[in-house]
């Protein structure tokens, strides 16, 4: 209880709070406390250190999908996340929450097949437009932390750029203007109303151990 008490504690003095006009309920539950928010989610900053451990976040994702569809061990994957996302400043347990959120806990089943290594969606369209593929899982993990520095800072990725819609955003007026993770609501997502909102309640269950 004191440890899920500490994260919690932790993620609120480190977010922005979301107006309560957008209302909905989250619940922290913990056996002798519960702390009821009229509100989404709370808003992360986009980049910063990891909140959950590796472990944290590969336990939950074997709770949801204990066979996912990877080309590495799930194990690898998680450690790719945090070697390529911390390296680039971008909290790299929320950026895996954002995969599980993409794939669907790495089961997949729309325009994405597996062996593309993407998971974000990075060039999906819709219409069975299958978007990039890359090489390796740490090649895919890099490119989506490269798209995630493109929307959040001005500087370029520390390493050689392998996202392929890197400099579209950086043409664009969305380049650099996310701070927290729900502004990726309407720029990463289109319309995307509650894209970060649901990247958020992802994070927050594996801080919880859920």
């Amino acid at each position: 209880m004191v440890k899920k008490l500490v994260f919690i504690l932790l993620a609120m003095l480190l977010t922005v709070p979301m107006a309560e006009a957008a209302g909905g309920t989250f619940n922290y539950d913990l056996p002798s406390l519960s702390i009821r928010l009229r509100t989404v989610p709370l808003a992360l900053s986009i980049m910063g250190p990891a909140m959950a451990t590796q472990e944290q976040c590969l336990q939950y994702l074997l709770r949801r999908n204990p066979l996912p569809l990877l080309t590495v061990s799930p194990r690898q994957l998680v450690a790719y996340y945090y070697e390529e996302a911390t390296r680039e400043g971008i909290r790299p347990d929320v950026a895996f929450a954002q995969a599980l959120h993409e794939t669907g806990n790495f089961r997949y089943g729309g325009d994405v097949v597996p062996l593309q290594n993407n998971y974000c969606g990075l060039g999906t369209t819709g219409g069975g437009v299958k978007g990039a593929w890359f090489e390796t899982a740490q090649i895919g993990v890099r490119a989506q932390i490269q798209h995630l520095v493109a929307y959040t800072a001005t500087r370029r990725p520390v390493t050689e750029i392998v996202d392929p819609r890197y400099e579209l955003v950086r043409r664009s007026a969305n380049f650099a203007q996310a701070v927290s993770w729900t502004d990726l609501n309407g720029r990463w997502a289109v319309p995307g109303t509650t894209y970060g909102q649901k990247i958020m309640t992802i994070h927050q269950r594996i801080l919880g151990g859920e």
